[in-house]
Protein backbone atom coordinates (compact mmCIF):
# COMPACT_ATOMS: atom_id res chain seq x y z
CA UNK A 1 0.00 0.00 0.00
CA UNK A 2 1.01 3.51 -1.12
CA UNK A 3 0.68 5.80 2.19
CA UNK A 4 1.39 9.62 3.14
CA UNK A 5 3.27 11.93 0.27
CA UNK A 6 4.12 9.03 -1.76
CA UNK A 7 0.43 8.31 -2.46
CA UNK A 8 -0.55 11.78 -3.77
CA UNK A 9 2.44 12.17 -5.80
CA UNK A 10 1.03 8.75 -7.41
CA UNK A 11 -2.43 9.81 -8.10
CA UNK A 12 -0.88 13.47 -9.40
CA UNK A 13 1.00 11.44 -11.94
CA UNK A 14 -1.74 9.38 -12.52
CA UNK A 15 -4.16 12.10 -13.45
CA UNK A 16 -1.19 14.10 -15.70
CA UNK A 17 -1.25 10.26 -17.48
CA UNK A 18 -4.54 10.33 -17.93
CA UNK A 19 -5.02 13.96 -18.99
CA UNK A 20 -2.33 13.27 -21.36
CA UNK A 21 -3.55 9.92 -23.03
CA UNK A 22 -7.09 11.96 -23.32
CA UNK A 23 -5.48 14.75 -25.03
CA UNK A 24 -3.38 12.74 -27.03
CA UNK A 25 -5.79 10.44 -28.29
CA UNK A 26 -7.16 11.52 -32.12
CA UNK A 27 -3.77 12.71 -32.49
CA UNK A 28 -2.44 8.80 -32.82
CA UNK A 29 -2.89 6.98 -36.12
CA UNK A 30 -5.94 4.75 -35.70
CA UNK A 31 -3.86 1.68 -36.76
CA UNK A 32 -1.69 2.07 -33.13
CA UNK A 33 -4.39 -0.43 -31.85
CA UNK A 34 -1.71 -3.33 -31.27
CA UNK A 35 -3.69 -5.39 -33.58
CA UNK A 36 -2.32 -7.50 -36.85
CA UNK A 37 1.11 -7.27 -36.27
CA UNK A 38 1.22 -10.38 -38.32
CA UNK A 39 -0.89 -10.72 -41.08
CA UNK A 40 -4.18 -12.36 -39.77
CA UNK A 41 -4.57 -15.72 -40.87
CA UNK A 42 -7.85 -17.28 -40.46
CA UNK A 43 -11.44 -18.12 -42.62
CA UNK A 44 -13.48 -15.43 -44.42
CA UNK A 45 -16.83 -16.69 -46.00
CA UNK A 46 -17.31 -14.85 -48.92
CA UNK A 47 -15.25 -16.65 -51.65
CA UNK A 48 -16.87 -19.67 -51.27
CA UNK A 49 -20.32 -19.04 -49.37
CA UNK A 50 -20.51 -15.99 -50.99
CA UNK A 51 -24.56 -14.61 -50.23
CA UNK A 52 -25.48 -18.35 -49.81
CA UNK A 53 -29.06 -17.22 -47.92
CA UNK A 54 -31.17 -19.80 -49.59
CA UNK A 55 -30.13 -23.03 -46.60
CA UNK A 56 -33.82 -25.03 -47.96
CA UNK A 57 -32.41 -25.00 -51.33
CA UNK A 58 -28.50 -26.05 -50.59
CA UNK A 59 -28.58 -26.98 -46.90
CA UNK A 60 -24.57 -28.16 -47.41
CA UNK A 61 -23.73 -24.32 -49.10
CA UNK A 62 -25.88 -22.39 -46.42
CA UNK A 63 -24.47 -18.79 -44.60
CA UNK A 64 -25.67 -20.05 -41.26
CA UNK A 65 -24.86 -20.35 -37.52
CA UNK A 66 -23.96 -24.31 -38.11
CA UNK A 67 -21.31 -23.33 -40.45
CA UNK A 68 -19.55 -20.99 -38.48
CA UNK A 69 -19.44 -23.49 -35.60
CA UNK A 70 -18.02 -26.48 -37.79
CA UNK A 71 -15.49 -23.95 -39.18
CA UNK A 72 -14.28 -23.10 -35.08
CA UNK A 73 -14.45 -27.05 -34.72
CA UNK A 74 -11.99 -27.60 -37.76
CA UNK A 75 -9.65 -25.39 -36.55
CA UNK A 76 -9.71 -26.37 -32.94
CA UNK A 77 -9.78 -30.22 -33.94
CA UNK A 78 -7.59 -30.54 -37.02
CA UNK A 79 -4.43 -28.84 -36.20
CA UNK A 80 -4.87 -24.98 -37.81
CA UNK A 81 -5.05 -23.70 -34.78
CA UNK A 82 -1.72 -24.68 -33.76
CA UNK A 83 -0.42 -24.00 -37.00
CA UNK A 84 -2.03 -19.71 -36.52
CA UNK A 85 -5.48 -19.78 -38.04
CA UNK A 86 -7.30 -17.97 -35.58
CA UNK A 87 -10.13 -15.71 -37.22
CA UNK A 88 -13.18 -17.16 -38.43
CA UNK A 89 -14.93 -14.06 -39.79
CA UNK A 90 -18.74 -13.61 -41.63
CA UNK A 91 -19.11 -11.56 -44.65
CA UNK A 92 -21.85 -9.88 -46.14
CA UNK A 93 -25.59 -11.06 -45.96
CA UNK A 94 -25.69 -12.09 -42.28
CA UNK A 95 -28.37 -9.46 -40.94
CA UNK A 96 -32.07 -8.95 -41.14
CA UNK A 97 -32.91 -6.57 -43.94
CA UNK A 98 -33.85 -4.42 -41.05
CA UNK A 99 -33.00 -2.52 -38.09
CA UNK A 100 -34.22 -3.36 -34.72
CA UNK A 101 -36.49 -0.46 -32.61
CA UNK A 102 -33.57 0.69 -31.25
CA UNK A 103 -31.42 1.09 -34.70
CA UNK A 104 -29.24 -1.94 -34.06
CA UNK A 105 -28.38 -4.37 -36.57
CA UNK A 106 -30.12 -8.11 -35.62
CA UNK A 107 -28.64 -10.98 -37.55
CA UNK A 108 -30.90 -13.38 -39.62
CA UNK A 109 -32.82 -14.49 -37.03
CA UNK A 110 -33.57 -17.90 -39.17
CA UNK A 111 -30.34 -18.59 -39.90
CA UNK A 112 -28.11 -17.26 -36.70
CA UNK A 113 -31.07 -18.12 -34.11
CA UNK A 114 -28.78 -17.80 -31.18
CA UNK A 115 -27.53 -14.26 -32.32
CA UNK A 116 -23.64 -13.19 -33.19
CA UNK A 117 -22.32 -13.31 -29.33
CA UNK A 118 -23.50 -16.46 -28.97
CA UNK A 119 -21.17 -17.18 -31.69
CA UNK A 120 -18.69 -14.69 -30.66
CA UNK A 121 -18.39 -16.70 -27.42
CA UNK A 122 -18.21 -20.19 -28.80
CA UNK A 123 -15.39 -19.31 -30.98
CA UNK A 124 -13.39 -17.58 -28.06
CA UNK A 125 -13.67 -20.61 -25.59
CA UNK A 126 -11.68 -22.12 -28.00
CA UNK A 127 -9.08 -19.68 -27.98
CA UNK A 128 -9.67 -18.30 -31.39
CA UNK A 129 -11.41 -15.21 -32.62
CA UNK A 130 -14.72 -13.73 -34.35
CA UNK A 131 -14.81 -11.45 -37.30
CA UNK A 132 -17.65 -9.69 -39.09
CA UNK A 133 -18.90 -7.07 -41.76
CA UNK A 134 -20.25 -3.77 -42.57
CA UNK A 135 -20.36 -1.64 -45.06
CA UNK A 136 -19.98 2.51 -45.12
CA UNK A 137 -23.12 3.24 -47.52
CA UNK A 138 -26.59 2.75 -46.22
CA UNK A 139 -26.47 -0.64 -46.92
CA UNK A 140 -24.24 -3.45 -47.80
CA UNK A 141 -22.90 -4.34 -51.27
CA UNK A 142 -25.40 -7.29 -51.29
CA UNK A 143 -28.07 -4.84 -49.71
CA UNK A 144 -28.31 -5.20 -46.28
CA UNK A 145 -28.04 -2.52 -43.85
CA UNK A 146 -24.64 -0.91 -44.11
CA UNK A 147 -23.25 1.38 -41.07
CA UNK A 148 -23.61 4.70 -43.16
CA UNK A 149 -25.18 7.47 -39.99
CA UNK A 150 -24.87 4.58 -37.85
CA UNK A 151 -21.16 4.23 -37.12
CA UNK A 152 -21.08 4.74 -33.39
CA UNK A 153 -23.73 2.30 -32.85
CA UNK A 154 -23.13 -0.37 -35.10
CA UNK A 155 -19.70 0.04 -33.62
CA UNK A 156 -20.96 -0.46 -29.69
CA UNK A 157 -22.87 -3.64 -31.13
CA UNK A 158 -19.94 -4.84 -32.72
CA UNK A 159 -17.94 -4.62 -29.48
CA UNK A 160 -20.45 -6.13 -27.12
CA UNK A 161 -20.97 -8.97 -29.54
CA UNK A 162 -17.37 -9.83 -28.77
CA UNK A 163 -15.96 -9.23 -32.65
CA UNK A 164 -12.19 -9.43 -32.92
CA UNK A 165 -12.02 -8.29 -36.69
CA UNK A 166 -14.13 -6.12 -38.92
CA UNK A 167 -13.92 -6.03 -43.40
CA UNK A 168 -15.24 -2.99 -44.10
CA UNK A 169 -16.75 -2.32 -47.90
CA UNK A 170 -17.33 0.39 -49.91
CA UNK A 171 -20.11 0.05 -52.44
CA UNK A 172 -22.38 2.73 -53.34
CA UNK A 173 -20.56 6.03 -51.45
CA UNK A 174 -18.96 8.81 -53.71
CA UNK A 175 -14.85 9.01 -53.48
CA UNK A 176 -15.05 12.11 -51.05
CA UNK A 177 -17.27 10.01 -48.43
CA UNK A 178 -14.44 7.08 -48.90
CA UNK A 179 -11.62 9.46 -47.76
CA UNK A 180 -13.68 10.65 -44.77
CA UNK A 181 -15.96 7.28 -43.63
CA UNK A 182 -13.35 5.29 -42.84
CA UNK A 183 -11.19 7.47 -40.62
CA UNK A 184 -14.67 8.21 -39.19
CA UNK A 185 -15.54 4.50 -38.48
CA UNK A 186 -12.02 3.45 -37.16
CA UNK A 187 -12.33 6.59 -34.60
CA UNK A 188 -15.81 4.69 -33.48
CA UNK A 189 -14.27 1.47 -33.00
CA UNK A 190 -11.50 3.08 -31.04
CA UNK A 191 -14.22 4.81 -28.84
CA UNK A 192 -15.47 1.14 -27.81
CA UNK A 193 -12.30 0.18 -25.97
CA UNK A 194 -12.71 -3.06 -27.64
CA UNK A 195 -9.35 -3.62 -30.03
CA UNK A 196 -10.69 -4.90 -33.59
CA UNK A 197 -8.38 -5.33 -36.98
CA UNK A 198 -9.92 -2.88 -38.77
CA UNK A 199 -9.83 -4.17 -42.96
CA UNK A 200 -10.55 -1.41 -45.27
CA UNK A 201 -11.30 -1.78 -49.13
CA UNK A 202 -10.66 2.28 -48.85
CA UNK A 203 -8.22 1.33 -52.11
CA UNK A 204 -9.78 -0.72 -53.94
CA UNK A 205 -12.85 1.77 -54.55
CA UNK A 206 -10.62 4.87 -55.01
CA UNK A 207 -8.67 3.14 -58.24
CA UNK A 208 -11.28 0.63 -59.94
CA UNK A 209 -14.60 2.33 -59.35
CA UNK A 210 -13.65 6.36 -58.96
CA UNK A 211 -10.91 6.23 -61.10
CA UNK A 212 -8.20 7.78 -59.08
CA UNK A 213 -4.58 6.77 -57.20
CA UNK A 214 -5.03 5.66 -53.68
CA UNK A 215 -3.23 7.31 -51.15
CA UNK A 216 -1.52 4.69 -49.47
CA UNK A 217 0.05 6.92 -46.87
CA UNK A 218 -3.04 8.08 -45.48
CA UNK A 219 -4.90 4.67 -45.77
CA UNK A 220 -1.90 2.96 -44.17
CA UNK A 221 -2.05 5.14 -41.23
CA UNK A 222 -5.97 4.16 -40.21
CA UNK A 223 -5.95 0.44 -41.74
CA UNK A 224 -4.79 -2.63 -40.38
CA UNK A 225 -5.25 -4.20 -43.86
CA UNK A 226 -6.96 -3.27 -47.23
CA UNK A 227 -7.61 -4.89 -50.35
CA UNK A 228 -6.35 -3.72 -53.53
CA UNK A 229 -7.80 -5.51 -55.86
CA UNK A 230 -9.99 -7.45 -57.56
CA UNK A 231 -11.76 -10.33 -55.75
CA UNK A 232 -10.35 -13.34 -55.94
CA UNK A 233 -12.66 -16.12 -58.11
CA UNK A 234 -12.04 -19.75 -58.01
CA UNK A 235 -10.11 -20.01 -60.89
CA UNK A 236 -6.43 -20.08 -61.59
CA UNK A 237 -6.72 -17.39 -63.93
CA UNK A 238 -7.57 -15.01 -61.14
CA UNK A 239 -5.00 -16.16 -58.84
CA UNK A 240 -2.09 -15.17 -61.85
CA UNK A 241 -4.12 -11.62 -62.13
CA UNK A 242 -3.26 -11.45 -58.32
CA UNK A 243 0.27 -12.14 -58.90
CA UNK A 244 0.66 -10.24 -61.65
CA UNK A 245 -0.80 -7.01 -59.72
CA UNK A 246 1.45 -7.38 -56.90
CA UNK A 247 4.72 -8.05 -58.96
CA UNK A 248 3.88 -4.74 -61.41
CA UNK A 249 3.04 -3.17 -58.05
CA UNK A 250 5.77 -3.47 -56.32
CA UNK A 251 7.40 -0.44 -55.72
CA UNK A 252 4.10 1.61 -54.79
CA UNK A 253 2.57 -1.03 -52.41
CA UNK A 254 5.76 -2.36 -50.42
CA UNK A 255 6.97 1.23 -48.68
CA UNK A 256 3.23 0.79 -47.11
CA UNK A 257 3.07 -2.68 -45.60
CA UNK A 258 4.24 -3.68 -42.40
CA UNK A 259 3.51 -4.88 -38.95
CA UNK A 260 -0.20 -3.52 -37.95
CA UNK A 261 -0.89 -2.32 -41.75
CA UNK A 262 -0.79 -5.20 -44.71
CA UNK A 263 -1.65 -5.26 -48.32
CA UNK A 264 -4.62 -7.77 -49.25
CA UNK A 265 -4.22 -9.79 -52.12
CA UNK A 266 -7.34 -11.20 -50.89
CA UNK A 267 -8.11 -15.11 -49.68
CA UNK A 268 -6.72 -18.49 -50.46
CA UNK A 269 -8.96 -20.61 -52.56
CA UNK A 270 -7.87 -23.95 -51.60
CA UNK A 271 -10.77 -26.50 -50.89
CA UNK A 272 -12.47 -25.70 -54.27
CA UNK A 273 -11.11 -28.17 -56.14
CA UNK A 274 -9.91 -26.08 -58.93
CA UNK A 275 -6.42 -26.08 -58.20
CA UNK A 276 -3.53 -28.28 -59.28
CA UNK A 277 -0.83 -29.45 -56.51
CA UNK A 278 1.46 -27.19 -57.97
CA UNK A 279 -0.63 -24.27 -58.64
CA UNK A 280 -1.66 -24.81 -55.29
CA UNK A 281 1.88 -24.24 -54.42
CA UNK A 282 2.24 -21.09 -55.85
CA UNK A 283 -0.70 -19.62 -54.59
CA UNK A 284 0.17 -19.94 -51.01
CA UNK A 285 4.03 -19.55 -51.82
CA UNK A 286 3.14 -15.82 -52.92
CA UNK A 287 0.92 -14.91 -50.19
CA UNK A 288 3.55 -15.89 -47.78
CA UNK A 289 6.59 -14.27 -49.75
CA UNK A 290 4.28 -11.09 -49.28
CA UNK A 291 3.74 -11.36 -45.89
CA UNK A 292 -0.14 -11.25 -46.96
CA UNK A 293 -3.02 -11.87 -44.79
CA UNK A 294 -3.93 -16.35 -45.66
CA UNK A 295 -7.60 -16.53 -45.51
CA UNK A 296 -9.12 -19.48 -46.53
CA UNK A 297 -12.96 -19.50 -48.03
CA UNK A 298 -14.33 -22.85 -48.56
CA UNK A 299 -16.21 -26.25 -46.98
CA UNK A 300 -13.63 -27.66 -44.65
CA UNK A 301 -14.58 -31.16 -45.14
CA UNK A 302 -13.57 -30.22 -49.09
CA UNK A 303 -9.89 -29.85 -48.41
CA UNK A 304 -7.76 -32.21 -49.30
CA UNK A 305 -4.72 -34.03 -47.40
CA UNK A 306 -2.48 -32.24 -49.59
CA UNK A 307 -3.68 -29.09 -49.24
CA UNK A 308 -4.12 -29.50 -45.63
CA UNK A 309 -0.43 -30.59 -45.54
CA UNK A 310 0.75 -26.99 -47.11
CA UNK A 311 -1.15 -25.08 -45.17
CA UNK A 312 0.11 -26.34 -41.83
CA UNK A 313 3.81 -26.52 -43.41
CA UNK A 314 5.27 -24.72 -40.02
CA UNK A 315 8.08 -23.64 -42.23
CA UNK A 316 6.24 -21.68 -44.85
CA UNK A 317 3.88 -19.98 -42.08
CA UNK A 318 7.00 -19.16 -40.56
CA UNK A 319 7.87 -17.43 -43.63
CA UNK A 320 4.18 -15.68 -44.18
CA UNK A 321 3.91 -14.72 -40.23
CA UNK A 322 7.98 -13.27 -40.14
CA UNK A 323 7.63 -10.58 -37.50
CA UNK A 324 9.80 -8.78 -39.71
CA UNK A 325 6.37 -8.32 -42.04
CA UNK A 326 8.70 -7.20 -44.87
CA UNK A 327 7.19 -7.70 -48.75
CA UNK A 328 9.22 -9.83 -51.36
CA UNK A 329 10.34 -8.28 -53.73
CA UNK A 330 10.47 -9.68 -57.58
CA UNK A 331 13.10 -10.14 -59.65
CA UNK A 332 12.50 -10.77 -63.43
CA UNK A 333 14.37 -14.85 -64.16
CA UNK A 334 16.35 -14.32 -67.36
CA UNK A 335 16.46 -17.57 -67.95
CA UNK A 336 12.27 -17.76 -67.90
CA UNK A 337 10.09 -15.72 -70.09
CA UNK A 338 6.95 -15.84 -67.64
CA UNK A 339 9.23 -16.36 -63.93
CA UNK A 340 10.59 -14.22 -61.31
CA UNK A 341 12.18 -15.08 -58.09
CA UNK A 342 10.46 -13.05 -54.72
CA UNK A 343 13.02 -12.57 -52.09
CA UNK A 344 12.45 -11.41 -49.05
CA UNK A 345 14.53 -10.52 -45.88
CA UNK A 346 13.08 -11.95 -42.29
CA UNK A 347 14.43 -13.47 -39.10
CA UNK A 348 16.41 -15.01 -37.83
CA UNK A 349 19.14 -12.87 -38.03
CA UNK A 350 22.56 -13.58 -37.34
CA UNK A 351 23.88 -11.09 -35.10
CA UNK A 352 21.94 -7.51 -35.95
CA UNK A 353 23.27 -7.34 -39.93
CA UNK A 354 22.36 -10.94 -41.34
CA UNK A 355 19.05 -11.83 -41.82
CA UNK A 356 17.87 -15.21 -43.25
CA UNK A 357 16.25 -14.87 -46.54
CA UNK A 358 13.22 -17.02 -48.56
CA UNK A 359 13.60 -17.45 -52.59
CA UNK A 360 10.27 -18.31 -54.43
CA UNK A 361 11.48 -19.36 -57.89
CA UNK A 362 8.09 -18.99 -59.71
CA UNK A 363 8.25 -20.70 -62.80
CA UNK A 364 4.38 -19.82 -64.61
CA UNK A 365 5.84 -21.02 -68.48
CA UNK A 366 4.64 -24.93 -69.32
CA UNK A 367 7.72 -26.72 -69.35
CA UNK A 368 10.62 -26.54 -66.80
CA UNK A 369 14.05 -24.24 -66.22
CA UNK A 370 16.84 -24.26 -64.88
CA UNK A 371 18.02 -21.07 -63.05
CA UNK A 372 21.34 -20.14 -62.45
CA UNK A 373 22.17 -16.82 -59.68
CA UNK A 374 25.05 -16.23 -56.93
CA UNK A 375 23.55 -14.69 -53.81
CA UNK A 376 25.57 -11.61 -54.42
CA UNK A 377 23.47 -10.97 -57.24
CA UNK A 378 20.93 -10.51 -54.71
CA UNK A 379 22.40 -8.46 -52.26
CA UNK A 380 22.31 -11.18 -49.86
CA UNK A 381 25.35 -10.13 -47.38
CA UNK A 382 26.80 -12.77 -45.17
CA UNK A 383 30.32 -13.60 -46.35
CA UNK A 384 29.98 -16.80 -44.35
CA UNK A 385 27.75 -18.12 -46.72
CA UNK A 386 23.88 -19.82 -46.00
CA UNK A 387 22.66 -23.19 -45.41
CA UNK A 388 19.70 -23.93 -47.39
CA UNK A 389 16.10 -25.24 -46.69
CA UNK A 390 13.69 -26.85 -49.17
CA UNK A 391 10.40 -25.18 -47.38
CA UNK A 392 8.22 -28.16 -49.07
CA UNK A 393 9.89 -30.74 -48.18
CA UNK A 394 11.54 -29.31 -44.95
CA UNK A 395 15.08 -30.73 -45.85
CA UNK A 396 18.29 -29.08 -45.44
CA UNK A 397 19.90 -29.66 -49.13
CA UNK A 398 23.52 -27.87 -48.57
CA UNK A 399 25.57 -24.63 -47.87
CA UNK A 400 26.14 -22.26 -50.46
CA UNK A 401 29.21 -19.81 -50.59
CA UNK A 402 28.46 -16.15 -51.12
CA UNK A 403 30.33 -16.16 -54.54
CA UNK A 404 29.39 -19.38 -55.58
CA UNK A 405 26.99 -19.91 -58.56
CA UNK A 406 23.44 -21.73 -57.24
CA UNK A 407 21.41 -24.17 -59.60
CA UNK A 408 17.90 -24.55 -59.32
CA UNK A 409 15.77 -26.80 -61.75
CA UNK A 410 12.06 -25.37 -61.68
CA UNK A 411 8.92 -27.19 -63.17
CA UNK A 412 6.15 -25.78 -65.41
CA UNK A 413 3.75 -23.65 -63.86
CA UNK A 414 5.54 -24.23 -60.23
CA UNK A 415 7.42 -22.61 -57.42
CA UNK A 416 10.25 -23.99 -56.07
CA UNK A 417 10.67 -21.98 -52.65
CA UNK A 418 14.11 -22.27 -50.33
CA UNK A 419 14.66 -20.41 -47.33
CA UNK A 420 18.52 -19.47 -46.73
CA UNK A 421 20.11 -19.53 -42.60
CA UNK A 422 23.10 -17.22 -42.44
CA UNK A 423 26.66 -19.73 -41.23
Amino acid sequence: MIKGSSCNMFYFRCVLFILFFAFSLDKVDLLENGMALTPPMGWMSWGYYMCSTKCEEDEDKCLDEKLILSVADSFYNEGYQEAGYEYIIIDDCWSERQRDENDRLVPDKRRFPRGMKFLADYIHAKGLKFGIYTNIANVTCMRYPGSYSHLDIDAQTFAEWGVDYLKVDGCFVTEDYLNVGYIELGHALNRTGRPMVYSCSWPYYIEYIHNNKPNYTEISKYCNMWRNYHDVQTSWDAILGIIQHYRSRYKELAPHHGPGHWNDPDMLIFGTGVLTHSQSRVHLAVLAMLSAPILLSCDMKKITPYEKKLLQNLDIIAVAQDPMGIMAQPYKLPDLWNGFVWVKPHLPKKGDQFPSYTFAFVNLDIDESEVSFTLSTYHLNNTDGYTVLDVFTGQFIRNVTYYETFEVTVPGVDVIMYTLYPL
